[in-house]
């Protein structure tokens, strides 16, 4: 009965010592934190994208005329 329970407590030990997939946790994380900043700013993103590009344009335009 008494090695039963040390086995046990080894078992645990071990399996709160294990990180093998920590670091798929910390990506999904990050993703999951980029994707929510997406869709907060998604309109600042959106006006921001269309100032460079239209200045792009511009001044692509000013090159080939």
């Amino acid at each position: 009965m008494k090695y039963l329970l040390l086995r046990m407590r080894q078992e645990v030990k071990e399996f709160l010592a294990d990180e093998s997939g920590a670091g798929v946790i910390e990506l999904v994380l990050i993703i999951v934190v980029l994707i929510g900043f997406v869709f907060l700013f998604k309109d600042k993103i959106g006006t921001l994208l269309s100032t460079v590009f239209s200045k792009i344009n511009s001044q692509a335009e000013s090159i080939y005329s």
